[in-house]
């Protein structure tokens, strides 16, 4: 179905890409020291870097500026993502691609209430040696698999040049991929693997959204120390979770964060039928804008409210566009801080665990993912810039929402919350080499 296995195995090259786009000795940024000029870009796990760091998950906050940051594609209603086994969807449901937006009016788009999904953990981001930032090192049939599915190693992903190549990009893969992700070839599941003494494996939405519902049917990883996440995360920090421990399989964390704000004490036990290892759950989660949901197999099993988040002075709520993110990632590597180790329920077994002595590695496996936006108060703001963008309000067509990105303005919010976002559809977001910045595609 992919027609798109361009010139990314060229730039699987001999040496490490990481050399390339991120500095030699780890730059660390936070809010008391950005990163600088030559390494622009706050990844997630507080480090510094360039090019792809400036891509998905690139943190405004700490970055040199938060225009190295470049605005990330935007995935709108009516458009959603399901990723399955047999054929990877990205549609705008059964409308047409050239069907006016002017015969959907707001009671229409009232009814989408679906899926969709993505992880990242708030603990993998706190260990130094946690990082998913490896050098790419699939064979080619591995990557071929995984383009076919819409899959691209993050490091390729919106680096180019080319414009017309940015933007098949952006139309073509709707998950990055960073460390040992494959495909498998009877299933055709997604595995997220874990072999001996590595990070594990990370797969992240290409497109973010401001509130819809995320879903997976998914078996998740086992094992003393290693764990599994599914999480919506924003650049900013504003995260949703569930977090599996492989040590015990009848149980999940539910979680959120507001802003990169480390409070745990939110966290709450679910216990599951069936363990986790051994059978698919449904797990989602949907988030809007007065209460999210965490559901698993069709059942609500927690609800957060975002008027009881208030503090006096604001809702600690996550209300700023995320991607989803989804991780096997080693808590119980000695590296790690003791807390995180054990947290995460004990040192790993590299040597004697099942799944070392049986395949090598160990893995979650995901049957099915899918996203779905829902609307949101911006609708009017984002159908007024596409108004602007084509000339004639009359014109918009749905393929237009397609060219949608979204990016923080300092200078409209310095809280980087969602009052200082800016919409975008005549930009391109690329950077043009690996160490390139989001500074050369917006206006000083």
């Amino acid at each position: 179905m992919l027609k798109l296995i361009f010139i990314l195995s060229l730039w699987c090259a001999k040496f490490s890409k990481a050399e390339l786009y991120k500095p030699d000795q780890p730059l660390k940024c936070s809010q008391a020291s950005h990163c600088p000029r030559e390494w622009p870009c706050c990844s997630p796990y507080g480090e510094c870097g360039s090019g792809p760091v400036c891509v998905g998950g690139c943190n405004p906050k700490f970055s040199f500026s938060p225009r190295s940051c470049i605005p990330m594609p935007l995935l709108t209603y009516p458009f959603e993502v399901v990723q399955h086994g047999k054929e990877p969807i990205y549609e705008a449901e059964e409308d047409d691609d050239e069907e006016t937006f002017s015969s959907f009016d707001g009671e229409h788009m009232e009814k989408n209430n679906n899926q969709f999904g993505m992880a990242t953990s708030e603990r993998y981001a706190m260990d130094n040696d946690i990082n998913f930032d490896e050098p790419h090192s699939n064979n080619k049939m591995t990557d071929m698999k995984l383009n076919a599915a819409r899959f691209i190693h993050h490091s390729n992903f919106l680096v180019t040049p080319s414009n017309t190549v940015a933007e098949t990009m952006v139309d073509k893969f709707d998950f990055t991929y960073s460390g040992h992700a494959n495909v498998d070839d009877t299933t055709k599941d997604i595995l997220l693997t874990m072999p001996k003494r590595t990070t594990g494996t990370l797969i992240a939405s290409t497109k973010e959204f401001l509130y819809g519902k995320i879903g997976l049917n998914m078996k998740t990883a086992r094992s003393q120390g290693v764990v599994t996440a599914i999480v919506i995360i924003s650049q900013v920090g504003d995260e949703i979770d569930y977090e599996f421990l492989g040590g015990d399989l009848f149980n999940v964390q539910t979680n959120y964060y507001y802003q990169g704000e480390l409070d745990y004490t939110k966290m709450v036990h679910l216990p599951l039928t069936g363990n986790t290892f051994d059978n698919y759950h449904r797990y989602e989660i949907d988030w809007d804008e007065e209460k999210i949901s965490w559901i698993i197999d069709g059942e609500i099993r927690r609800t957060l409210f975002k008027k009881d988040t208030w503090d006096g002075q604001r809702y600690r709520y996550p209300q700023t566009p995320s991607r989803l993110e989804v991780a096997v990632w080693p808590g119980g590597a000695d590296t790690n801080h003791p807390g995180t180790i054990q947290w995460a329920g004990g040192l790993i077994d590299w040597e004697n665990s099942p799944d070392i002595l049986e395949k090598g590695q160990f893995y979650a496996q995901i049957n099915e993912i899918k996203i779905t936006p829902h609307q949101n108060k911006y609708f009017d703001t984002i159908m007024s810039v596409l108004e602007t963008c084509v000339g004639n309000p009359d014109q918009v067509v749905i393929k237009d929402f397609q060219k949608l990105t979204v990016g923080y303005d300092e200078k409209k919010g310095p809280q980087f919350n969602e009052d200082s976002l800016s919409w975008y559809c005549d930009i391109i977001p690329k950077v043009d080499n690996w160490r390139d910045s989001g500074e050369t595609i917006l206006e000083v």
